[in-house]
């Protein structure tokens, strides 16, 4: 058996799971196979014979593989894919792939629009890349799509959106889900102040206690009427209070918090008094848009904090609040992204010491719940959002958020801490009266709070206790601006020794300055990785990798979106942090490194590639213009020092 036919396996195999029917060597449609009738990658005037040839939802698709993960793709002098026979067509996958449906869309009338998938290599090694291929009558179109990471994406049920996203350029059905989000957090903005003269924290707290009463299924927002309670706001919170004792979805003392975060909506004028121009109080007209248009995303468990990225609408025009107090909301790919990195699953107890809005403690469930369930394993998905999410919050209204977040989506709230994580130890995690081993941490700890006279604040010290707070060889991923990792002042460079003396760093990230785009500008973050309570080997060589260009870029009106490479990029990154797959300097660098230093890829960087020569060219041709420059313009007595210099 040779390599060949292990490739030749893992591609049927994966299209045998796609649940269609597929030919080799051939094709049973007739205008498709009569187009390849001389169609040859050999360069002779034989037929054409593609590895695999299938349907998807009327879309022809074309497989070719080659053994080695080298002969996935040849381009030609001007960068293009190569289709010169039989020298790329015949011996790289790509080539051979697009050679075929060329052929097909040229000489066919039902088939203008044909995928052509090169698949290259064997065991762990693989590579697929797409090529959509079209012709409307006029002209051929080739263009590049990129790799495909998961080939389920091509089955009947899946294909039409991956179609309209990478093909068509269309936004997901998730992206869409957010951008209508997005709008509905917009117009609850200007609603809640227009109508109920509400600003910053409270928006954020009505619309926590709505959503709580509404999944309660003890009310609607037509319902609310018929509630025994002298106010809409009364209800609300009946109906929340009564659904919190029920459960019980919180101990006592925890519940007070809420539902006393939740108070004035019960007595506030403006938020119960029925308004002509709505025909109905405002806590009914908000009540009305939230049943609508979002409880249903939080039963889909989605991972976009949808309630985090409300308060962030709610403050971002606030003069006092949000960023002002260094709340920053972190995206969604970050915080999955993140999870991924430290490999969170099933078993593991996560904790946020620096909570906000839940979102990392969503990324992590999410994750925890996706992974398979072992037999006769406790970590059932009900555990997990019970018993094995832990957070820290120290702001009342962003620990309500936070809880509320959880709360709707299934349980995951219980362990949710008020308090400040500096007077949090290891000792402090408790679950049915034992004690709890945190091995795994995520967190965004509050920027720019540190300073000479309050260290404690300082981005690093957020993190040296947070690993103190976790077992022997857990893992700790945090995300902070650049300059947390530099080491400024004297406090913070004493902190960084600590923690070299104590834990472990494996890894500096630099990531995209778009990051937190409309929330904090000029920030520059980086994710960094660490092992607590294993002390930095010295000659542990530390993993720094430049991952600005992520394959996010701003679109006007949409905000952060994927141009078509996050996949592809997002598994680069992956696969240098956990596999060490090789990579050039330009991508990750590696050293060794002491607390003097600048953990960061911009410290340890070095060009190892050697110059073209039109690039040295280049460098000649501009020195000896400046030379002329300044020779005509009187100082040509500059370059006479220079031949002295050079004489001695």
């Amino acid at each position: 058996m040779n390599e060949k036919t292990l490739t030749d396996q893992w591609v049927r195999h994966e299209i045998e799971k796609l649940g269609i029917d597929y030919t080799e060597q051939t094709s049973s449609i007739k205008e498709v196979k009569a187009a390849l009738k001389n169609a040859s990658k050999q360069g002779g005037k034989g037929a054409g014979k593609p590895e695999f040839v299938f349907l998807v939802n009327d879309t022809l698709i074309v497989v070719e593989d080659k053994p080695s993960i080298t002969q996935l793709e040849i381009l030609n002098e001007e960068g293009k894919l190569d289709l010169s026979v039989p020298k790329a067509t015949a011996h790289y996958a790509a080539n051979g792939a697009v050679h075929y449906a060329k052929y097909i869309v040229e000489r066919t009338n039902n088939f203008k629009d044909v995928i052509a998938i090169g698949a290259t290599g064997s065991d762990n090694n693989r590579k697929a890349l797409v090529y959509h291929v079209s012709n409307n009558k006029k002209e051929t179109s080739i263009v590049r799509k990129g790799e495909l990471n998961d080939w389920q994406v091509l089955s009947p049920v899946n294909f039409d959106e991956w179609y309209g996203v990478n093909i068509s350029g269309n936004l997901s059905k998730e992206q869409r889900d957010e951008l209508e989000l997005k709008k509905v957090a917009a117009r609850l903005h200007e609603d809640l102040r227009n109508y109920a003269s509400l600003e910053g924290e409270n928006k954020a707290t009505v619309i926590s206690a709505i959503l709580l009463a509404l999944d309660s299924k003890k009310i609607s927002s037509e319902e609310l009427k018929g509630y025994r309670s002298p106010t809409d706001g009364a209800r609300i919170y009946r109906s929340v209070k009564d659904y919190m004792e029920d459960k019980p979805i919180l101990p006592e003392e925890k519940r007070n918090i809420v539902l006393n975060k939740f108070n004035f909506i019960k007595t506030n004028v403006a938020l119960n008094e029925k308004r002509k121009d709505l025909g109905m109080t405002p806590l009914r007209y908000f009540a009305s848009i939230l049943q609508k248009n979002v409880l249903d995303h939080f039963k889909n468990n989605t991972e976009f904090d949808i309630l985090g990225n409300f308060y962030g609408e709610f403050v971002k025009y606030g003069g006092s609040d949000g960023n002002g107090l260094g709340i920053v909301l972190t995206p969604k790919h970050i915080t999955s992204l993140m999870a991924e990195l430290i490999q969170i699953g099933r078993t593991d107890y996560v904790l946020d010491p620096t909570a906000g809005s839940g979102a990392f403690l969503i990324s992590a469930m999410n994750r925890m719940t996706k992974e398979s369930l072992a037999k006769g394993s406790i970590n059932t998905n009900l555990h997990i959002k019970q018993h094995q999410l832990f957070g820290i919050e120290m702001q009342e209204k962003m620990y309500t958020v936070a809880t509320t977040n959880m709360i709707l989506r299934g349980d995951g709230k219980s362990n949710l801490m008020l308090a400040n994580m500096f007077s949090k130890t290891a000792d402090d995690f408790i679950e049915n009266g034992n004690k709890v081993a945190i091995t795994k941490v995520l967190m965004n700890p509050p920027y720019s709070q540190g300073s000479k006279e309050n260290p404690k604040l300082y981005e690093i010290n957020f993190i040296k206790h947070a690993l103190d707070m976790t077992i022997q060889g857990g893992k700790l991923a945090v995300i902070v601006p650049q300059s947390t990792m530099t080491g400024k002042s004297k406090i913070e460079r004493e902190i960084k020794q600590s923690i070299l003396e104590n834990h472990t760093l494996d890894a500096v990230i630099t990531l995209n300055p778009n990051t937190f785009h409309g929330q904090r500008a000029g920030v520059q973050p980086v994710i960094a990785l660490f092992t607590a309570k294993l002390p930095h080997p010295e000659q542990k060589q530390v993993k720094f990798i430049d991952f600005k260009d992520d394959g996010w870029i701003v679109k006007k009106h949409l905000g952060l979106q994927d141009d078509g490479t996050v996949a592809v990029k997002r598994k680069r990154l992956v696969d240098a942090v956990l596999y060490d797959t090789p990579t050039e300097t330009s991508f990750m660098v590696k050293s060794p490194i002491t607390a003097e230093d600048e953990w960061l890829y911009s410290y340890f960087y070095f060009n190892d590639s050697i110059p073209a020569p039109e690039s040295f060219e280049k460098t000649v041709q501009d020195y000896l213009a400046f030379k002329f420059d300044q020779t005509v313009h009187g100082r040509g007595y500059l370059f006479d020092e220079e031949v002295e210099s050079i004489k001695k």
